[in-house]
């Protein structure tokens, strides 16, 4: 469907802009609007600009590449490409211009401006014409699950994904089954009830983020297949990544580690002195998946090298 469109970006901190042949143009922070069209199919259009990850082709394009800055919201309407000018230049009389912005192939000043807040644009655009509407397009955030034995790897490997997905511009929230257990269970006693609790938890609020549009990393083990199936059930765009590690690695990996990421120290040893009896692999089960998205040699490969596929496993996605 042809049809014009105009983008609500939220930009968080002023900031200095080269936008291809545009040098330098300073913005200040706070919201603006972006008027655009389509001559193939807009819903495309709009999807490709809600993307981080892009080639830079449009003024446009630089401006969303930018860290920190987002669409926040979406309008849409049928019509020729003549109209978008015309919503330009109304645009220009409640806002302020950045000059030459996305104007290059005509003879507005800009096709992009600054407003004092964006409330007034659903009243506003239906003004200019009745069939203006929302555009519901904000794609649902993607989670990675990264599962495997404890002293695998899962938390450099977790690390390691959210420095290379910032290095592309993409942001993504960490979640760690023990960080929550701070909180959730201060004093856990890793029982089967208590797992469940986590694991369910730490599912729902993955649920949350997704739905909004927010990445998640999940760094946890998931001793049972059921907590991650149920995530998967329960998050459409979902990669369990397994860190498929001998039991024998894991437990010298463990017993060496200075950081454990929150995780208690020394599991395998107490386990293997009768001190602890929930350790999953030794006096509890972990049931590797059976078909993850993604299966890495643990042993062999180091966390940069693990992320570096899952990373090429989560563009699959886009």
């Amino acid at each position: 469907m042809k049809g014009i469109y105009a983008l609500v970006i939220a930009v968080p901190k002023n900031i200095v802009l080269d936008a291809g042949a545009l040098h330098h143009v300073p913005l200040e922070k706070g919201f603006y609007v972006y008027v655009g069209s389509a001559q193939t199919s807009i819903e495309k259009r709009i999807a490709r600009h809600l993307r981080k990850t892009k080639r830079r082709f449009w003024h446009i394009d630089y401006l969303l590449s930018v860290e920190d800055v987002s669409v926040v919201g979406v309008f849409q309407t049928q019509g020729p490409k003549s109209e978008e000018c015309e919503v330009a230049k109304r645009l220009d009389r409640v806002g302020t211009a950045v000059s030459k912005f996305g104007s290059s192939d005509c003879h507005c000043r800009s096709h992009l401006f600054r407003v004092e807040n964006h409330e007034f644009l659903r009243d506003w655009m239906n003004e200019l014409a009745p069939n203006w509407r929302p555009n519901n397009m904000q794609k649902k955030g993607w989670c990675v699950w990264i599962t495997g034995l404890p002293g695998s790897g899962k938390s450099a490997v977790s690390e390691a994904l959210l420095e290379q997905l910032k290095q592309k511009g993409i942001r993504a929230q960490l979640l760690s089954s023990d960080t929550l257990r701070e909180i959730v269970t201060p004093k856990p006693a890793y029982s089967h009830e208590e797992r469940d609790i986590v694991y369910s938890t730490l599912t729902y609020v993955a649920k949350l983020l997704t739905d909004n549009g927010v990445n998640v990393v999940i760094d946890a083990t998931g001793n049972l297949r059921c907590y991650r199936e149920n995530a998967r059930q329960e998050i459409p765009r979902f990669i369990e990544a397994y860190l498929k590690c001998p039991l024998k690695v894991c437990m010298k990996r463990e017993a060496e580690r200075s950081e454990t990421h929150h995780a208690p120290k020394n599991i395998y040893a107490r386990a293997m002195r009768g001190e602890a009896s929930t350790v999953p692999g030794i006096g509890q089960p972990y049931e590797p998946p059976l078909n993850p998205e993604i299966e890495l040699d643990a042993a062999k490969l180091t966390p940069g090298e693990c992320a570096q596929r899952i990373l090429q496993r989560i563009s699959e996605l886009e």
